[in-house]
């Protein structure tokens, strides 16, 4: 396995010497990684001028958007570089919309660090002509994370609960828990981009948008609602002074007998909670209960009830959630989930 990353690295080395970008292998092991993978094969630092920037690479034979949701994904702080043999132009889109940089053998990339920006698109073979590297003058022309924090929120919004399609941006926007500012940049960025129509005050999303959300979500919105991480037995009953909403392979329905992780989503974290449930925060032992952020707020009163104690995130959330364990297993237990909970939006 490590030849082959690092045989795919170096191809990407390659490449990236016609863009005038140096690339340095740090480690093929995360330092942050002393229990085994955490979902990323190398650390690489991407270098042009004085610009320097240190990903998170991912090698994926076969460059989707389905392939990335399925991968594990890096617990870090750094970005994904995404690595592979060849991106066709509809998985190139989809990752540029998710802000995913990648770099194929051909040649085709998206990269963007400091004041560079690479978009190489159509090749189907290797090519030693040099891309265009933009200034930081031409960055404003650069296209926008479509799944930032506040857009991701949205997203998550529409798909969770479709009666919201007819309900106005008002109503979108606090069920997101964003502004309505936020909101109203996020249903023109989405229209524009083809994942979302929208006819007076209906908004209709498109049968990708689930996709490309899912698969930006870990590194992402996800990676911004951590609270704390813990080693405990997730098999045992949760114990709690707060309303839990429960995701992944936690979440009741779930076709899981014996859950080895637990998440779960919280409005603010209770630092009671690990104590009454015996979970352990030392660095010593591997994290499979994951605390984070609640972030929505659900347009249908009985699942804001603060009486209970326990109950499914939005299903969307569990989903993406199944997804980024990378467990094959589970992906097929996340495409059982999402074809019992998605429905036709209203049009």
């Amino acid at each position: 396995m490590v030849s082959e990353v690092m045989a795919r690295v170096e191809g990407a080395r390659e490449r990236l010497r016609e863009f005038g970008i140096g690339l340095t292998i740090e480690s093929l092991e995360p330092p942050d990684a002393p229990h085994g993978d955490l979902g990323a094969d190398a650390i690489v630092t991407l270098s042009r001028a004085k610009a320097r920037a240190r990903y998170a690479v991912v090698v994926m034979p076969q460059m989707t958007m389905s392939s990335l949701a399925h991968r594990r994904h890096a617990k870090g702080s750094l970005p994904v570089l995404l690595i592979g043999d060849r991106v066709s132009p509809r998985s190139a889109a989809g990752f540029r919309l998710a802000d995913v940089q990648f770099i194929d053998t051909l040649g085709n990339a998206f990269i963007t660090f400091g004041p560079v920006f690479i978009e190489i698109e159509g090749r189907t073979k290797p090519s030693h002509a040099g891309p265009k590297i933009t200034s930081e003058s031409a960055r404003a022309e650069r296209p926008n994370n479509l799944f930032s924090a506040g857009r991701a929120q949205l997203v998550l919004a529409l798909l969770a609960w479709p009666e919201l399609a007819q309900s106005g941006i008002r109503s979108l926007a606090r069920a997101a828990g964003v502004s309505l500012g936020t909101a109203q940049g996020a249903v023109t960025e989405l229209g524009s981009a083809g994942l979302l129509t929208r006819s007076e005050e209906n908004f209709i999303p498109s049968e990708r948008l689930l996709e490309y959300w899912a698969a930006a979500y870990p590194s992402g919105l996800g990676r911004r609602v951590r609270l704390a991480e813990y080693h405990g037995d997730p098999g045992q009953p949760l114990r709690s002074n707060q309303p839990i909403f429960l995701s992944s392979e936690s979440a009741e329905g779930v076709d899981i007998a014996r859950p080895a992780t637990l998440t779960a989503y919280v409005s603010a974290l209770d630092p009671k909670l690990p104590i009454l449930n015996r979970w352990s925060a030392s660095p010593d032992l591997v994290s499979n209960v994951f605390i984070r952020q609640k972030f929505w707020i659900s347009p249908r009163p009985h699942e804001e009830d603060p009486e209970g104690r326990q109950q499914n995130a939005p299903w969307p959330l569990v989903y993406a959630d199944l997804l980024s364990t990378g467990d094959a297993r589970l992906a097929e237990v996340a495409e059982k989930w999402r074809i019992r909970h998605a429905r036709p939006h209203p049009s």
